[in-house]
């Protein structure tokens, strides 16, 4: 794993955990945690690894994720991805849980993680679907 995409992945989970500063507002720094995340798991499985050194800090911040969330509407996001804060939080969930497949969606648009993975395929040509089966081979 190298330096960058780790320093990558520290400073997305610290805008991850920023998000409780904007409750009741909507913000593009899930945008930003999005892309951080997007340009690490070109190699899903170096983010899968990620999430599995960090996975003590995760769960916490899943939390500050999850009560940011609760405070928003669905508000659209101005970014490229397009879709809603709640939308977002989505994603970001997905991205922190691949190591345990433990995923969370706030809305109705994405209830599946190989929904999102189909996103981030079209969107990011990222295959996280091998991550998936494997994770979901583990954990069953």
């Amino acid at each position: 794993m190298n330096q960058t995409s780790e320093q990558k992945f520290v400073e997305s989970l610290d805008i991850c955990q920023s998000l409780i500063d904007f409750k009741y507002r909507p913000t593009n720094l899930t945008y930003q945690a999005i892309e951080f995340f997007c340009e690490i798991g070109k190699n899903p499985f170096e983010l899968l690894e990620l999430c599995q050194k960090y996975s003590s800090k995760i769960d916490n911040i899943c939390r500050m994720i999850k009560e940011y969330t609760t405070s928003i509407d669905n508000w659209r996001v101005d970014c490229r991805l397009g879709f809603g804060a709640k939308d977002h939080c989505s994603f970001l969930s997905f991205f922190l849980n691949l190591d345990i497949c433990k995923f969370e969606y706030f809305t109705e648009n994405f209830t599946t993680p190989e929904e999102i993975a189909e996103l981030f395929k079209d969107w990011k040509e990222i295959d996280f679907n091998p991550v998936i089966a494997k994770r979901k081979a583990v954990t069953v």
